[in-house]
């Protein structure tokens, strides 16, 4: 898997691992009846309060960190120096999004949830167990970001594995899913780690 890919698969899961992904909205409820400015308020405050700017910054980082560390191994010192600086832009610009991202999720929570639920995520989020959730949740991104990497190279045979059941697969598909061993029918061994674009 490709950096950007991973990158784009990583967010997607922290995107749904956080309640303000399932809050959304959708094109029907967008068109129905706009937030108030009492709900606009409180999603703010929620999304303050939920830290998940640092949530997301950390994350990101960690992961540009740890996939530069496994898809340099075994790779020359320069290469791995490139990887790195490719590895490092690419945290850099998903952090960039994180603003852009508070403000979905602002929007998304004014206009799916009542008042009331607001007050009442936002009370949950100003106790110490909600205190607690948030210090403790950049740990527990770390620990899923490096269980997503190591699983990167199993989800891919798993998918190829689906996808040439239904069509016929190239010897450029096959080395992609199970390695260049695969290519011309041979055995779906380990896939190879991610490497970095071409200098």
């Amino acid at each position: 898997m490709k950096p950007t890919a991973l990158a784009a698969a990583f967010l997607a899961l922290l995107l749904m691992s956080t309640p303000s992904a399932r809050a959304q909205p959708s094109p029907a409820q967008t068109a129905a009846v706009a937030p108030s400015e009492r709900q606009l308020e409180l999603a703010r405050q929620l999304v303050n309060a939920s830290g998940i700017d640092a949530t997301m910054t950390t994350a990101f980082r960690t992961m540009a960190q740890q996939m530069s560390a496994s898809a340099g191994a075994g790779l020359s010192p320069e290469r791995q120096a490139r990887l790195k600086v490719f590895s490092d832009a690419e945290g850099d610009a998903l952090a960039k999004l994180v603003p852009k991202l508070e403000q979905s999720m602002e929007a998304g929570y004014a206009q799916t949830f009542t008042e009331k639920e607001l007050s009442d995520m936002l009370a949950f989020y100003r106790s110490p167990s909600g205190r607690s959730m948030v210090s403790k949740t950049p740990q527990f991104m770390q620990g899923l970001t490096a269980e997503m990497i190591s699983l990167a190279p199993q989800m891919r045979r798993d998918i190829g594995t689906e996808v040439c059941a239904k069509i016929t697969c190239t010897a450029a598909q096959r080395a992609a899913y199970f390695g260049p061993a695969a290519a011309n029918g041979g055995p779906a061994g380990a896939s190879p780690a991610p490497q970095p674009p071409a200098p």
